[in-house]
């Protein structure tokens, strides 16, 4: 597969309580990389498992990933 891919980690670094590291995902999210299908459901699961996000707010957090 060409291109970048994003690991799981990277894009939970927006979610977390690092301005730093949230600032630098979401610079490298700006660049166009592709998220794959299993980051996603690794992110989904990251957030309601483990930062026990409510599904709307883990829904919202992938969306705006997404978009």
């Amino acid at each position: 597969m060409p291109g970048s891919f994003f690991d799981t980690n990277v894009l939970m670094y927006v979610a977390s309580g690092n301005p730093a590291k949230a600032d630098a995902a979401e610079k490298l999210i700006g660049d166009g990389w592709t998220i794959s299908v299993q980051v996603l459901n690794e992110i989904t699961n990251v957030a309601r498992r483990k930062m026990r996000m409510p599904w709307a707010e883990a829904h919202s957090f992938l969306s705006m990933i997404r978009g």
